[in-house]
């Protein structure tokens, strides 16, 4: 089993680090390994928001999922814990000022969803801001800080629990799950509003000025629709209107706008029988025929960021191995050799035109 660390990554470095030595791993570290589950680079690209998940030490904490504490490091590995403890953190988000972080946690046992959160950099506690009438998956803060996007379902229909307690507590086959949809937080009123999307939302990106996002749609929000029929929806952030799709056939993965908003890269499949995304395409935002970046590549695109306009840099992982490179938007780049061995990076994150980006990478 590999041991996984946060890690600021320089692109001209990353080929160079060396694997060193493993000790061998017993019964009693298995119960005892942490590791870094989530990644965020900051705005400024100084500084590293992670997910620290810990397990829970065997015949003294109740049963459960592993907790997930959040921690931040500079780029020296100088790392300091911000919520600790017996605490599930299930989701992080810098805002655009770089000065605070949101976070989604459940702190009341009591409690029936989780909330939103905020912790500024300066410490102190954080502050709740906001809890939904169901949970919430995952936030996205708008370029300009005045707006959070988030992704969750509507309440439980009415009287639900009532007749649960009187003993209807029947489950329609693929009629009782319901659609995930888009909402939008004031983050000075804290009121949240729905955009009526057509389809069950799960990804999200905004645009670099904020005008527009990117949301991954899928026609009903069962599993089988969520593997094959997602596809990326551009829409108007202001009406919530739908501009333009860009033709995802199949499995579809992560997915973000270039700096200049004139594109959108993806993550997809080659068709709807591919039974994995891993290629890496390209197609412009208010829709088209998608490009291939990287034809041909005998592996799978796991990860990628945009460099600036004109490049994108890629994880890709080919063989037992992972390597990171960088495919220009105009012409065809060839895979190269067989990456060598090293560290294996799992996912990356940062922003574009800075020199570092944060990953998540294991050694023996």
């Amino acid at each position: 089993m590999n041991r996984i660390f946060a890690l600021a990554v320089s692109l001209l470095l990353i080929s160079g680090f060396t694997t060193a030595q493993a000790a061998p791993l017993t019964l009693e570290d298995v119960n005892v390994i942490k590791q870094v589950v989530t990644v965020r680079m900051s705005p400024a690209g100084d500084r590293i928001a992670y997910l620290l998940q810990v397990p829970r030490e065997i015949y003294v904490h109740d049963d459960g999922k592993p907790y997930r504490e959040l921690h931040v490091t500079d780029l020296k590995g100088n790392s300091t814990p911000y919520v600790a403890g017996e605490i599930e953190i299930t989701n992080i988000a810098w805002a655009a000022d770089g000065k605070s972080i949101f976070f989604l946690a459940k702190r009341d046992d009591e409690a029936d969803f989780n909330s939103l959160y905020r912790i500024a950099m300066i410490g102190g506690e954080a502050e709740l801001l906001f809890t939904h009438v169901n949970s919430i998956s995952r936030v996205y803060p708008s370029p300009d800080g005045n707006v959070l996007a988030f992704t969750a379902t509507d309440g439980p229909p009415e009287k639900s629990e009532e007749l649960e307690e009187k003993g209807f507590k029947a489950v329609v086959y693929e009629e009782s799950v319901l659609p995930t949809k888009v909402w939008m937080l004031d983050l000075e009123t804290l009121e949240a509003t729905v955009h009526d999307l057509p389809g069950s939302a799960s990804s999200f990106t905004w645009s670099s000025n904020g005008g527009r996002y990117a949301v991954a749609l899928a026609p009903t929000p069962l599993v089988d629709d969520s593997y094959t029929s997602r596809d990326i929806h551009v829409v108007d952030a202001a009406h919530g209107k739908v501009q333009s799709k860009m033709g995802s056939v199949g499995d579809l993965s992560s997915f973000a706008f270039s700096p200049d908003g004139e594109r959108v890269a993806y993550i997809g499949s080659v068709n709807i029988n591919d039974p994995r995304a891993g290629r890496l395409y390209v197609a412009s935002s208010s829709g088209g025929e998608r490009r291939e970046l990287v034809s041909e590549y005998l592996g799978h695109v796991e990860n990628f960021v945009w460099s600036d306009d004109g490049n994108v840099r890629w994880l890709g992982s080919r063989g037992v191995y992972s390597e990171w490179a960088t495919a220009p938007l105009y012409g065809t780049q060839s895979p190269g050799p067989a990456p060598k061995p090293g560290p294996i990076i799992r996912t990356v994150h940062g922003n574009p035109g800075q020199d570092v980006v944060a990953a998540i990478a294991d050694t023996p």
